[in-house]
């Protein structure tokens, strides 16, 4: 079994852990806990299977701080221990802004068989559902390959979700999947300060929006200059693939193999 704490230097995404009432004196001592590694020097071996359920809560507005704290209490009982945890970002920016999303994670899909007991899915019933309106489930696997992973980052407040609506046709899922994996390896080559992981849907979308890239930033400066890869990316990935290579690989796929993309800013919920 692998200690968590090893990882706590390298670790450049983790999450705020949720304390009981009774040791609330020590949580103002303690704010910041190893919760879940979705961006963290991994835990799981390079190119073992990472998954993660996202849910988006979309809450009854007079009832969203009771949304929240009963988030809080269901994840300190269900979702606090072991190496899948759980937390809550909201939508500050983009189509689910306003809703919620609780992130569990990571895991393997032979995780999903072992399926919430009575008294699990009871809690989640009383203090979840009871205070939004709808819920939408997604199922995300990281993709190694595509994805860049700096050796640590730090602890960001914020991710960028950058989705793709990837046209129908065949072809076009592996020719924008290809020209995401080949920005990823130009990251790698530059030694990019960022992080970048590239999520797949596990189950096909009706809109075929399923290749989300992923960007935790701790600043919105972070944007000033540029839409999430790192200043002047363009002319560096040039520089490194040949002229003209970042029209050919990227921008001309992206035209021609989706129709655009949409950019969604979560805040985590302390």
């Amino acid at each position: 079994k692998v200690n968590l704490h090893k990882y706590a230097i390298d670790v450049y995404f983790i999450y705020l852990i949720i304390y009981k009432p009774s040791i609330s004196m020590k949580m103002k001592k303690i704010k910041i806990y190893l919760l879940m590694l979705l961006f963290s020097q991994p835990i799981f071996a390079q190119n073992q299977e990472v998954v993660y359920e996202n849910i988006f809560l979309v809450p009854e507005k007079n009832n969203e701080a009771l949304l929240v704290e009963g988030v809080k209490a269901h994840n300190q009982e269900y979702h606090s221990e072991g190496e899948t945890r759980a937390s809550l970002y909201s939508v500050l920016i983009g189509p689910h802004s306003g809703q919620y999303v609780w992130l569990n994670g990571p895991m393997t899909l032979s995780d999903y068989d072992n399926f919430p007991d009575e008294n699990h899915l009871a809690d989640w019933q009383k203090n979840v559902r009871s205070y939004i309106s709808s819920e939408e489930v997604k199922m995300a696997k990281l993709n190694w390959e595509a994805s860049y992973t700096p050796p640590s980052w730090g602890s960001p407040k914020y991710l960028l979700w950058r989705t793709f609506k990837i046209k129908q046709d065949m072809d076009s899922y592996g020719k924008v999947l290809d020209a995401v994996t080949k920005i990823g390896e130009t990251l790698s080559e530059m030694n990019a300060e960022n992080p970048r992981r590239v999520y797949e849907s596990v189950f096909r979308s009706e809109n075929r929006e399923d290749i989300t890239l992923v960007y935790p930033f701790k600043s919105f400066t972070r944007f000033s200059n540029g839409n999430g890869l790192p200043d002047n990316f363009q002319s560096k990935y040039d520089k490194i693939n040949g002229y003209g290579s970042f029209k050919r690989d990227i921008g001309n796929v992206i035209t021609k193999y989706t129709n655009g993309w949409y950019d969604e800013v979560l805040m985590l919920v302390e």
